[in-house]
């Protein structure tokens, strides 16, 4: 009888051994699951977000996927590490930037700047986001903007202005090549009028210019200036438009 015990014992030792391994093999596969599952979703769509800032200088970078991004001065953009998943999303939260986007069809290059989407395969373009407006050129290629479910196709040569606090997307030629001035070093300026020249220099210099002469401002302006100063340029301009400048408290006025 004492065999007997002795037998049933083991053998009910032996069971509760396996229900005890298999339950903690149970337990070990449940873990490994959502460790496993963790590290898949962690290694497709977690990366580390990088941030490229401009104080006073023009600076360049190039992305993982090869665009390269020049970056205006006062501007700032984020970005991934290393694109994941199926877009390259890139968010441009002040300032102005150059992006010659390289092509992916199966992955579009996506520009998030305020509540504005731009959507690019691959292109050139410039993107501006200052004093609540925004504005996009298409320099080679074709871009798709939206914003507040609106959208629009740019191909090259044509621009869409859009100001913040509007759902409106007011597209046009760009009839002129000023946007690049921070990229080319100075101005290129094939018959500019002059109230856009002046419009450029304002923004650029930050400065106050206006003309006090009605007849001048539609006067065309041609030429290049690399890496001058202002005074150079109105200079220039008053030697090309029988213009003069004086200046009235923080005013310069071309009359």
């Amino acid at each position: 009888m004492k065999l007997k015990d002795e037998g049933e014992e083991q053998q009910q030792r032996k069971t509760m051994f396996l229900l005890g391994y298999q339950f903690w093999v149970k337990i070990a596969a449940v873990f490994l699951f959502f460790g496993v599952g963790a590290w898949l979703y962690s290694s497709q769509f977690s990366t580390q977000e990088l941030l490229f800032l401009t104080k006073d200088t023009v600076q360049a970078d190039t992305l993982t996927d090869g665009s390269v991004i020049v970056l205006n001065k006062q501007s700032l953009l984020r970005y991934p590490e290393k694109f994941r998943g199926a877009r390259r999303q890139v968010w441009l939260t002040k300032g102005e930037a150059f992006f010659t986007v390289a092509p992916d069809p199966e992955k579009p290059f996506i520009i998030h700047t305020g509540s504005t989407t731009i959507k690019v395969a691959g292109a050139s373009l410039n993107v501006k986001n200052r004093k609540g407006s925004i504005a996009v050129i298409v320099g080679k290629g074709t871009v798709q903007v939206s914003k507040s479910g609106k959208t629009v196709t740019l191909n090259a040569g044509e621009k869409v202005l859009i100001r913040q606090s509007s759902t409106q997307l007011l597209k046009e030629n760009n009839t002129d090549q000023l946007y690049s001035y921070y990229r080319s070093g100075g101005f290129i300026a094939e018959g500019v009028p002059l109230w856009r020249m002046v419009e450029v220099l304002n923004e650029v210099y930050n400065s106050n210019i206006s003309i006090d002469n009605k007849g001048a401002k539609n006067r065309l302006l041609t030429g290049t200036l690399k890496n001058v100063s202002l005074e150079a340029v109105l200079a220039a301009i008053c030697r090309n438009t029988n213009l003069s400048v004086k200046r009235k408290n923080n005013q310069i006025i071309l009359y």
